[in-house]
């Protein structure tokens, strides 16, 4: 009888990686209603603190923490920092939380005021809201029909496209112009996806494939789940939901403020302390969207880390800005 062990090699079990950081284990405060398991989402120990931080975790949610401060003492190694990361965690991605070592607000290039500032503006999200008119459905017809390039007479430009959209209440063929037709080419639209066209830029979103198109196909795309056809008219007023901190609005501000020649033929630097100005603008334009219903305020969570390394000039800054 053959030896049937040459040429095979051996098998070792693949070890999982669970841990890419100091604290990445930590996934809670592993908190029962408001009171803390002896050992639960990755750490151990500190029943009292963990329920008082639970404590914390609902006064965020509900509204009742902002402009206040909390102090975390304690011993090097005693899990501060670790407590810290599990209110973010029981926070859960809607509330924007910011962690900031104290050594890393001094800086070269700028203030420590103004990388408090930055930090204090990333920990307060925004929820923008927007009615938009939209064309929405299945792809049934799509035909481009391309041109000579003016340029280069080898080569073909689209020109226009018709395309077709279904919902199950409605069907609709459209005919639109080039720039339509480039988004189609851009993102591979074909027959069969779900999209969805802006009535007012024109920019196409591509959604998903088709239930419909999908049962078609014994193996669907790799990574792509289907969508259900859309109901209703093809053309609806759809509300988009942006979620944003004040830091981005400054920034896309900033950017669009900062023209000229220079930065029309090799592009704008990123701009790196942002004008008072600038801000007293975005925080109008919010406040102005709030009283109008169509933004809401998200208050955070701005986590320094090593506080003890900030000076009188920090200390004093952040006591103003609370």
């Amino acid at each position: 009888m053959p030896d049937m062990s040459e040429g095979i090699a051996p098998q070792y079990p693949r070890e999982r990686f669970l841990r890419i950081g100091a604290h990445s284990h930590v996934k809670g405060l592993g908190l029962e209603g408001l009171r803390a398991r002896p050992v639960g989402d990755g750490l151990v120990g500190q029943i009292e603190a963990r329920e008082a931080a639970g404590i914390i975790v609902r006064m965020i949610k509900s509204g009742k923490m902002a402009g206040r401060a909390v102090l975390f003492a304690g011993p090097p190694g005693t899990g501060k920092t670790a407590i810290a990361y599990g209110i973010a965690r029981e926070l859960g991605r809607d509330v924007p939380f910011v962690a900031l070592s104290g050594s890393e607000i001094y800086s070269s290039e700028l203030k420590k005021t103004e990388v408090l500032t930055q930090a204090m503006r990333k920990a307060i999200g925004v929820k923008l809201r927007e009615r938009r008119k939209v064309y929405e459905g299945e792809v049934t017809q799509l035909e481009i029909k391309t041109r000579k390039h003016p340029y280069n007479p080898y080569q073909e430009i689209p020109d226009h496209v018709v395309i077709g959209l279904t919902t199950r209440d409605d069907r609709r063929i459209f005919r639109a112009g080039a720039t339509i037709a480039s988004y189609i080419l851009q993102q591979g639209i074909t027959v069969g996806d779900v999209v969805t066209i802006d009535a007012e830029t024109g920019r196409v979103t591509r959604v998903g494939r088709s239930e419909e198109a999908a049962e078609k196909y014994d193996i669907a795309g790799l990574g792509e789940k289907p969508v259900p056809r859309p109901g209703g008219p093809v053309e609806k007023e759809k509300e988009f939901i942006y979620v944003l901190t004040l830091h981005d609005l400054d920034q896309l501000s900033a950017q669009s403020r900062s023209g000229g020649l220079f930065s029309l033929l090799f592009g704008a630097p990123p701009t790196k302390e942002i004008d008072n100005e600038v801000r007293r603008e975005v925080d109008d334009m919010v406040k102005r969207r709030v009283e109008e219903g169509t933004a809401e305020i998200i208050p955070g969570v701005l986590f320094i880390d090593e506080v003890h390394l900030l000076d009188i000039e920090a200390f004093s800054f952040l006591n103003a800005a609370m």
